[in-house]
């Protein structure tokens, strides 16, 4: 059987068939990896940055002097990006996906330049070093220590790359119709965050957005009540000698806090707004449908019946409700019975006033499944739904990519129609069997016909990086194709092809207009309706085909959305509150504005821009650096510091040197961990660890003494030292939400105790784990399973034994459940009970621990161990309550129960020092018949690739 296990191994070892094919253009300031299916965006971006970095240098007068790494990928189907900024291995990454019509960061002379401004600002911003020796010499070596050493507000970190990409290109968020008409909208409700509020990533409607669009806002009122270059030098004082938090550095030049300068903006900002609701008319449109918080894409069934629209509540969760369009006569009934059973038992008091429109019924819902998302969804006829969710791409790992799902809304059917299309918004033809969608992969927006049945796309024109499309949406006779299109430096446009006459023409648009989206048909399809925004308002508009004419059917009075039309020509619309969104219509009777005044041109207006203006967005081609292989080799390490408690052993101080490779594909981490309170457990090891897509090898090699005597709760065990090592290979294989990890594995240790023997022991190990979970989000399951088998010997005598765990996990009611169980056996060889796992002595690598962190080391031994327990938790990734049972050979050995808490923190790329950290806690109440009953604790943090 060794035998069988070696040659496995070194299969598995030498079986490197799926290599990865990532790449690394070397400019002068960066290095940009990139997949081959992102060579085209990666090589115009890395001539962007180029640029970027030059205009930069002369706006802000900093630069960085390290070689900046920049990775290019598309791992969510979607536009983004980010930006880690410690002073000594800076890093950005860079989302291929452009963004669609209708979101924040949609105004830009071209995605892929205003990205990299943006993240680079971040990083010049973040990532200066200190002018202080000492603290910049730490910050060198150290990487934690470097990332947190800016105390930045999140508001003042997203707002000043926010002003800098408006103000060098003219575009942005600073200057978009969108942003600073649901801004508005706030202001005149008197909900503009505070400035406790003003960072927070969660909390009410967009609280996420406001760190960017309101910060940037008061830094740009900051500059012109000061200048520029004082709040420039907000950030020199951050990096001086003398050390200064952000208060202290702003305060010290505005002579006021941000706080109560922030306040007197808010006050003005608000003021403005107030000002123009008072030359506004009263809005034409009534509530219809009062939802609960964000919504969109509302779409109408062929019938009219039914409005079938994405609702997402403050916790995230997405559904897909049907509504009925007929008025909730029964609701109304009862309201009025419930107020005249109050008059009845009281004349005399005073009853509520009736809303201004009943909850209309709610007819399906579909929760979204396994966290894909719920996005755009179409009635295929009136029964049928298609929507948009995500896909995991089980060759790469944490990607997913968009495609299309039905929906039988009678039965609860969901079926998956496209697999890794990369389709977003599409429009239905061919009784379902056709799709009119735009494409987004690797950069490339394209708008395509797809064919369900053969998975073949046909692009509708040639395809470039310069453009983007949104919304097709066929007519209601499919004779003709609405869709929206842009490119670089320009607006958006909206253009209706004509399948018929073969013909396509641009929709005119209103003269200063900027931002267009969500557009939809009249139901006779004459007409198309659309939301446009100028002057930092959004209106509907309808285009009417025959007459050629342009009527705006809203005059700025709401941020308004996604319009849609019914059969009697009332316009169903949503208005963004600081709620969320609710229905509205606009009577039939309401005939709009005939708008003369048109945009001559398609180019997109620029608002004031400085001297360090970027230059016109463009797609590069020229080869600006030289191309290579990805090299892991190329590391950044980093001094890693760890420590734990634990009142039954011991505690443990552990420092190390770790490192890897920006993708991290190659880790390492070498040390020395010692008990400092009781010298019960000292040693070094060192581990390393290489991952090239689907497999993944370790090795691991440990040198420790170890003397149960001297812990906190002594053991009999004898004093004794280990050394060794320890190497395995993994195969990750998925299928969906399915993951099997066949592995093997080998260790080989000697021994020397305290009575003088040496001896040595060696094993293989054969496993499979396996993990799967479904999450319909209030309701979830899932399972993992681990089997492991033995063949070992040592100077004795040939032993083997197995190990076999399983999880079964969920969620009911949103309260997260566990229960576990556990067993091992060895057969001429022992298994012993207690302590904890560290970067000493690492879970899984040793054959004959079973850790238990309320034990001590050696707490018992035995031939047989079984295990099982329980938990509850108030919400995802909370401490859990729990219970666990341990039994040695068939006997109750202990029992515990009371607040544990486990996880690992990582990036999967950046500094070594973010990555593989683990973080433990927990307080039980331990009980057992060889040991007294008493509470014990732990508490740890430490590194373990």
């Amino acid at each position: 059987m060794k035998k069988v296990l070696a040659t496995l191994f070194l299969l598995l070892a030498t079986n490197l068939y799926a290599q990865a094919n990532w790449q690394t253009i070397h400019t002068e300031h960066f290095n940009v990896h990139y997949t081959q299916e992102s060579h085209d965006w990666a090589r115009s971006a890395a001539n962007e940055l180029e640029i970027v970095r030059t205009k930069v240098l002369a706006q802000q007068n900093r630069a960085l002097d390290e070689i900046i790494d920049v990775i290019v990928f598309d791992p969510l189907n979607s536009a983004n990006g980010f930006a880690i900024p410690p002073s000594t291995n800076p890093m950005m990454a860079l989302f291929t996906t452009p963004p669609q019509s209708d979101t924040v960061v949609s105004n830009t002379a071209g995605w892929q330049q205003l990205l990299i401004l943006h993240e680079y600002v971040h990083l010049v911003h973040l990532a200066q070093p200190t002018r202080s020796d000492w603290r910049q010499a730490i910050r060198e070596v150290w990487d934690i220590y470097d990332l947190t050493y800016e105390s930045m507000p999140r508001w003042a970190a997203e707002g000043y790359a926010t002003l800098l990409e408006s103000k060098m290109t003219g575009r942005g968020r600073l200057y978009d119709n969108y942003s600073e008409a649901i801004l508005t909208e706030f202001a005149q409700q008197g909900s503009l965050p505070s400035y406790d509020q003003l960072s927070d990533v969660e909390g009410g409607y967009m609280a996420g957005s406001m760190a960017y669009l309101l910060g940037a806002r008061f830094l740009r009122w900051l500059e012109e009540r000061h200048s520029a270059d004082t709040l420039d030098a907000v950030w020199t004082r951050m990096q001086g000698v003398k050390k200064r938090d952000f208060d202290e550095a702003f305060s010290g030049v505005f002579g006021d806090s941000a706080k109560s300068l922030y306040r007197r903006f808010i006050a003005e900002y608000t003021y403005k707004a107030m000002a123009k609701e008072q030359t506004e008319i009263k809005p034409k449109g009534t509530p219809w449908l009062d939802l609960a918080y964000h919504a969109s894409n509302p779409a109408l069934s062929p019938d009219k019946q039914k409005v079938a629209v994405v609702e997402r509540d403050k916790d995230g969760k997405t559904k897909l409700v049907i509504y009925s369009t007929e008025q909730n006569t029964q609701a109304a009934e009862e309201f009025a019975q419930t107020q005249q059973e109050i008059l009845k038992n009281d004349p005399l008091d005073i009853v509520d006033s009736a809303p201004a429109v009943f909850k209309r019924k709610q007819q399906k819902v579909l929760n979204q499944i396994n966290r894909a998302g719920i996005q755009n969804p179409q009635w295929l006829n009136d029964e049928e739904i298609y929507f948009g969710a995500y896909t995991r791409n089980d060759d790469i790992e944490n990607t997913r990519v968009a495609d299309i799902f039905s929906w039988h809304v009678s039965t609860g059917e969901v079926k998956q129609l496209t697999e890794l299309a990369g389709l977003r918004r599409f429009s239905i033809a061919d009784n379902g069997q056709t799709l009119y969608a735009e494409r987004s992969r690797s950069g490339y927006s394209e708008l395509v016909k797809y064919d369900i049945e053969t998975a073949t796309a046909t692009p509708l024109f040639n395809k470039s990086l310069e453009d983007v499309f949104d919304y097709p949406v066929l007519s209601p006779n499919k004779a003709k194709l609405a869709y929206l299109r842009t490119t670089y430096n320009h607006n958006w446009q909206l253009c209706i092809q004509d399948f018929d006459a073969g013909s396509s023409h641009r929709v005119p648009m209103p003269k200063g207009y900027q931002y267009l989206s969500q557009p939809s048909w009249g139901h006779n399809g004459q007409s198309l309706y659309f939301v446009a925004g100028l002057n930092g308002a959004l209106d509907i508009y309808r285009f009417d085909i025959a007459e050629n004419t342009l009527v705006q059917m809203t005059q700025g009075q709401e941020a308004v959305a996604y319009p849609q039309v019914m059969s009697d020509g009332t316009i169903l619309y949503l208005a963004i509150t600081n709620e969320g969104l609710d229905f509205k219509q606009l009577a039939p009777t309401y005939k709009g504005e005939v708008i003369t005044e048109l945009a001559t041109n398609t180019l997109a207006p620029q608002f004031i821009v400085e001297k360090h203006q970027l230059p016109a967005a463009q797609v590069y081609t020229a080869e600006v650096g030289k191309s290579l292989e990805y090299d892991p080799w190329q590391q950044n390490a980093t001094a890693a510091l760890g420590a734990q408690y634990n009142s039954a052993s011991s505690s443990l101080l552990n420092v190390s040197l770790k490192g890897s490779d920006l993708l991290k594909q190659l880790d390492w981490q070498i040390g020395y961990s010692a008990s400092l309170d009781n010298e019960a457990l000292s040693g070094g090891f060192a581990e390393v660890k290489y991952g090239l897509n689907q497999l993944e090898y370790n090795a691991k090699f440990f040198m420790f003494d170890m003397d149960g005597t001297k812990q906190a709760r002594a053991t009999n065990s004898p004093e004794y030292a280990k050394q060794g090592g320890y190497v395995d290979a993994k195969y990750l294989f998925s299928i969906g939400q399915l993951k099997i990890t066949p592995s093997i594995a080998y260790n080989y240790t000697d021994i020397d105790t305290n009575l003088g023997s040496k001896r040595n022991q060696q094993w293989l190990r054969a496993s499979v784990s396996q993990r799967w979970n479904h999450d319909r989000q209030s309701f979830s399951i899932g399972q993992n399973i681990l089997a492991q088998w033995y063949e070992g010997d040592n100077d004795e005598n040939d032993w083997q034994g197995y190990d076999f765990a399983a999880n079964v996990f969920g969620k009911v009611y949103d309260i997260p459940l566990y229960v576990n169980y556990q067993q091992r056996h060895r057969d001429n060889a022992s298994l012993t009970l207690g302590g904890y796992s560290s970067s000493l002595i690492a879970n899984n690598t040793h054959a004959d621990y079973v850790f238990a962190k309320e034990l001590p080391f050696h707490a018992t031994t035995a031939e047989r161990y079984l295990s099982y327990g329980g938990g509850a938790s108030f919400a995802q990734g909370m401490p859990w309550l729990y219970y666990q049972q341990h039994q040695i050979d068939s006997e109750v050995f202990a029992q515990s129960y009371g607040i544990k808490f486990q996880d690992s923190i990582g990036f999967g790329l950046a500094s070594a020092g973010i990555n593989d950290l683990h973080v433990d806690f927990g307080l039980a109440k331990v009980e057992g018949d060889s040991f007294e009953d008493e509470l014990r604790g732990w508490l740890g943090f430490y590194y373990s690739l």
